[in-house]
């Protein structure tokens, strides 16, 4: 998941004050924040700094938690006490809470002014570039997508299919059978709250059930097998039971093996 946040420190900001009664890892002299929201426990973004003017030290950063923007409180962990001119790394914290909003505080190190950047890597919910069917995420044999449901909606929600409960707001995946069977699941490492797995036989405008299921794999995860037809079109809801929502891992593994592969005369 990565939708990159520019931004720089030298655009005339002020000294803000701390509303942790002075927990800022460093000194204040020319802030700026922004928000996220956290789709895991655990966050790790990448940071790249450019030139900055002066001595070069670069930006400190920190994250808090909180409703109220006069009375938050930081992350324990989040401060990254200099990130330095023309360097990239990665800024990791955790002990999040899923689906709240965090404010992340940004200040030129010693008033430096310098550009910069934050790629999420992980752990942060982004707006789903798949959240209809007609703009439904391929994936292939062997491979995964970590996504969220939080920002998702239920514009185009299915009627689910046998198996896979009640759709609430999700996104979709598309792939192309080849005759071979086919697992899709969200039994996965970064999967965090109860899914729901729907499958149909495409196109969009006129989907038809394949099958569903919710919980067939470990804890509340889901996972369902069925042997595709080769050349035809399949398109997956992943959804969250009833109002959860959080993220998930999805996979797709096939088999080797063909159905109807022939067989001795």
């Amino acid at each position: 998941m990565s939708q990159p946040f520019v931004g720089s420190t030298n655009c005339s900001y002020t000294a803000g004050s701390d509303p942790d009664a002075g927990s800022y890892c460093g000194n204040i002299d020319n802030d700026s924040w922004i928000t996220f929201i956290a789709g895991s426990t655990d966050v790790e973004m990448e940071y790249d700094v450019g030139t900055c003017s002066g001595s070069n030290t670069g930006i400190q950063l920190s994250v808090y938690s909180g409703n109220n923007c006069s009375s938050l409180t930081e992350v324990a962990g989040s401060c990254l006490n200099q990130a330095p001119a023309e360097s990239v790394g990665s800024w990791t914290f955790s002990g999040l809470t899923v689906g709240d909003t965090y404010y992340i505080w940004i200040d030129g190190y010693a008033g430096q002014l310098c550009d910069y950047s934050f790629t999420p890597i992980s752990g942060v919910v982004i707006t789903p570039p798949n959240d209809s069917c007609f703009e439904a995420t391929t994936l292939i044999c062997g491979a995964s997508d970590t996504a969220s449901n939080i920002l998702a909606t239920d514009g185009d929600a299915p009627t689910a299919c046998s198996g896979g409960g009640t759709t609430s707001k999700g996104v979709w995946y598309t792939f192309t059978g080849t005759g071979q069977a086919v697992t899709i699941s969200t039994d996965n490492t970064e999967t965090n709250f109860d899914t729901e797995i729907n499958v149909y036989e495409g196109p969009c405008a006129s989907l038809s059930c394949i099958g569903g299921d919710d919980d067939s794999g470990t804890g509340t995860t889901s996972e369902y097998t069925f042997t595709t037809t080769n050349a035809t079109e399949y398109f997956i809801y992943v959804d969250g039971k009833g109002a959860s929502e959080g993220q998930f891992e999805i996979s797709l593994s096939c088999s080797t093996c063909t159905a109807n592969a022939g067989s001795w005369d």
